[in-house]
């Protein structure tokens, strides 16, 4: 049974279900930067070749007796290091960005 106070109260408009699961699909996840900058891709590149040189170099100075090791220490530090700095300065986000 109904009373005159249920028929006079406006009803808010239901919004359909697929509206709904829309809604509260955006609202739970945030979205994921895609992307970046090209400046954070390229130093975050820049420190991967930097992981990689130092890698390989290890890696191979223990499966095989090199001839020339420190000729490829010092070669692959002079590779990695600078590539590792301006990787970093390249990935350095400030407070302000």
């Amino acid at each position: 049974m109904t009373t005159r106070r249920d028929k006079a109260k406006p009803q808010k408009p239901q919004p359909s279900k697929q509206l709904e699961a829309a809604g509260a699909d955006s609202e739970k996840k945030p979205q994921p930067k895609r992307g970046g900058t090209w400046k954070e891709n390229l130093g975050k590149y820049l420190i991967d070749i930097s992981k990689y040189v130092m890698t390989g170099v290890i890696i191979t100075s223990l499966f095989k007796d090199l001839d020339e090791k420190n000729f490829i220490y010092i070669l692959a530090f002079v590779i990695a290091i600078p590539a590792l700095i301006v990787g970093l300065v390249l990935t350095n986000k400030k407070k302000g960005d």
